[in-house]
């Protein structure tokens, strides 16, 4: 099942996408909100296929506005250098600054939840920065309240699969030794993800997947979930070894080689980054300049 978070005549909705048409289900009893749908498990699913099932309730997806599928994960959780190419290139470009890479553990980061953006929204290049960067990576969204979770329970555990732009600001993720990654990952506007969240019965094999980012047309990345270093269920295990996971919890588990730290390609005004993952849609987001507005005090 592809899952939404979507706006329609100003009110926040969740559903369900089959072709071009969304099921609606605030006008049934199941929850408003997709982590209070998620945490139902397999009876929410049982009873949002009912609700498909009657054929009413259907609005064209051009007359509605595709959110992020969860608009405020509790945590979010991102692996660093985590595809064989992509920590390759890294310790060429930033070997002074990043030290030779361990291997043995994933390399784990917190990324903001005030971070999150749409599918569809533009991203905001700072005014403090122009090393802003790009990093098309397949997300999974956990499903139940867990703990302690070994290797080959780790897919029971997991919801589904989502596409995220783990957009970065390089300068600020190197400050301090030898990188802060919150700084650099946490900007408002840099996580924008979707368009749906993806049962994991649906996606089937997370890690037999292609993924491709694409910068104003031109390919930057193009990879296979299958050169993960650490793939999901070795991600789960570790994570939950230290602390608890909580339905609609997001985790962005790295990104290729191709991103514009290695290029020096930074993204600029007016770029426009596409980034499309076998099975899961595509997540497609317009660089525009950070605006005024968003000084308070």
């Amino acid at each position: 099942m592809k899952l939404v978070t979507f706006l329609h005549q100003s009110s926040e909705k969740i559903g369900a996408i089959i072709d071009n048409e969304i099921i609606d289900f605030s006008v049934s009893s199941l929850p408003k909100t997709m982590i209070e749908f998620i945490e139902l498990g397999d009876d929410g699913l049982s009873q949002a296929n009912a609700v498909i099932a009657q054929a009413e309730n259907k609005i064209s997806v051009n007359d509605v506005k595709l959110m992020a599928p969860i608009q405020r994960p509790n945590k979010i959780l991102g692996v660093g250098l985590n595809y064989k190419a992509h920590k390759e290139e890294a310790a060429k470009a930033a070997a002074a600054l990043l030290g030779k890479p361990q291997e043995k553990y994933p390399t784990i980061f917190n990324k903001q939840n005030s971070s999150v953006v749409g599918p569809y929204d533009d991203m905001h290049k700072p005014n403090a920065s122009d090393f802003f960067d790009y990093e098309g990576e397949l997300g999974f969204v956990m499903g139940k309240r867990c703990r302690h979770v070994p290797y080959d329970k780790a897919s029971s555990v997991i919801y589904g699969y989502t596409i995220v732009n783990d957009a970065t600001i390089r300068d600020w993720q190197m400050r301090g030794p030898p990188m802060t990654m919150t700084m650099g990952k946490s900007w408002d506007t840099h996580c924008p993800f979707g368009p749906y969240l993806v049962t994991s019965d649906e996606v089937g094999d997370p890690h037999q997947l292609q993924l491709e980012t694409h910068v104003n047309g031109e390919l930057r990345q193009s990879a296979n979930t299958n050169d993960l270093i650490h793939d999901c269920f070795t991600v789960v295990e570790y994570l939950s070894t230290a602390f608890t996971l909580e339905p609609g919890d997001l985790i962005a588990t790295g990104t290729p080689a191709g991103v514009a730290a290695t290029s020096q390609n930074w993204l600029k005004v007016g770029d426009v980054v596409k980034i499309t993952i076998e099975k899961l849609g595509f997540i497609e987001n317009k660089v525009i300049a950070e605006p005024d507005s968003t000084a308070s005090y």
